[in-house]
């Protein structure tokens, strides 16, 4: 009898070890932890601003945005979109060469290396979503390209950390 409960007490601590060992590796790897994306939701309207003008987020980590244009205007007069800049490019150039390219979604050929990562234009009632992977630390502009949006002030920050 003394032998049994040995036997089962060992059989009980080799599984808390294991079960022990299988959290530890799902709490430190980041690939496992179902909270590793970061979902953003954005609206702009008719006023040519976004909603959430700063988000902030780990190096490497998902983020999925969503922009919905909540405006009543028609596409052709106040479309938006969501257009992730790299470090240092110059957000008023990049805005001011979007302009000339309505057949591009106004984003410039000539500038998408400039570019992280970026919505299709939407019109009244459209949804669109983006997911990409935060960039190193460091904080990034958002735009619209729509005809004088970004330098309206239709922007924001994205900050990696």
């Amino acid at each position: 009898m003394l032998a049994e409960n040995a036997g089962a007490s060992m059989k009980n601590r080799t599984l808390l070890s294991v079960c022990l060992a299988l959290l530890a590796i799902v709490l430190v790897s980041p690939s496992l932890r179902a909270d590793d994306g970061k979902q953003v939701v954005i609206h702009a309207g008719d006023q040519m601003k976004y909603d959430v003008t700063s988000i902030v987020a780990a190096p490497g980590q998902k983020i999925t945005i969503t922009l919905t244009n909540a405006g009543t205007l028609p596409k052709v007069a106040m479309a938006h979109n969501w257009v992730l800049l790299k470090i240092g490019t110059d957000v008023s150039a990049f805005a001011a060469a979007a302009m000339t390219h309505q057949e591009n979604g106004y984003l410039p050929p000539e500038m998408a290396g400039s570019v992280i990562a970026s919505t299709k234009m939407l019109g009244p009632g459209e949804t669109a979503t983006v997911t990409f992977t935060a960039p190193a630390p460091g904080v990034y502009d958002y735009i619209c390209t729509f005809p004088g949006h970004a330098l309206a002030g239709m922007r924001g920050t994205l900050t990696v950390k």
